[in-house]
């Protein structure tokens, strides 16, 4: 009985030294995959952009009719026309285009889903469109907020509404490229810096741009007008070339 006692705790020992060799020392097959590296925080934050990319958001739509305009249109018609013809005219420049719509939707289409929109493509400049009845020539607005003191260390938690902050200088430097551009095509500019949705929660460069009338001593020519669009058009497409060509170095702005 002692005997087999001892054969039976000597065969416990045997088989818990084998299991325990085989935990410590496990096969190719069992060993764990080697640790993937990590992107940084910054690269999840704000990922390369390319510079061809432009985004356009044709403001209102649907029932947003946005301002009605002197001879009964419509903002919302305006925009969208607006967008057409920038669109085919960047294209023209080899630039790759996205809009937030393309046609007028059925249901509201709220700045938030636009913002979305926006971000969700990373593109290289986001343009917001938009028509008004009053002043005169086109007004460039970039957003109110205040930019992202330098000295300060910076932060990869973007807030919804101020996700604009870290944009801000590069987009009032074309917001100033787009405004010396259309000077030159000889059409009045107004620049300025107001909230004007969805600027603020954009996480690229953000201009909003808005049609006025064109006033030439008693001649007015609507927002609406083709002629007048195209013109706006290929200057803003002038001025994205440009700005594109000179960033175009490893290292420039993206």
């Amino acid at each position: 009985m002692i005997r087999s006692l001892k054969q039976t705790v000597a065969v416990s020992f045997l088989l818990l030294a084998l299991a325990t060799l085989c935990f410590a020392s496990p096969s190719p097959a069992q060993s764990p995959p080697p640790p993937q590296p990590q992107p940084s925080p910054s690269s999840q934050i704000t990922p390369r952009r390319t510079r061809t990319l432009i985004l356009l958001d044709p403001a209102h739509g649907g029932p947003d009719t946005g301002a009605r305009l002197p001879g009964n249109l419509l903002e919302k018609d305006i925009t969208l026309a607006f967008n057409n013809r920038l669109r085919a005219t960047l294209a023209a420049n080899n630039f790759a285009v996205i809009s937030t719509r393309t046609s007028d939707p059925g249901t509201v289409f709220t700045t938030d889903q636009r913002a979305e929109i926006a971000n969700h493509d990373h593109p290289a400049v986001c343009l917001v469109l938009h028509a008004t009845g009053s002043g005169s020539g086109v007004h460039l607005f970039t957003s109110a907020l205040a930019p992202r003191d330098p000295s300060t260390r910076p932060t990869y938690l973007l807030h919804w509404n101020t996700a604009q902050v870290p944009s801000i200088p590069v987009s009032r430097a074309i917001a100033n490229d787009i405004g010396d551009s259309l000077l030159k095509a000889k059409l009045p500019v107004i620049l300025g810096q107001a909230s004007v949705p969805p600027l603020d929660n954009l996480t690229c460069p953000a201009i909003a741009i808005e049609l006025a009338p064109l006033d030439a001593g008693s001649k007015t020519t609507p927002a609406s007008d083709p002629a007048y669009q195209q013109r706006a058009a290929e200057a803003i497409a002038a001025a994205l070339t440009a700005w594109r060509t000179e960033n175009s170095t490893e290292g420039g702005a993206r």
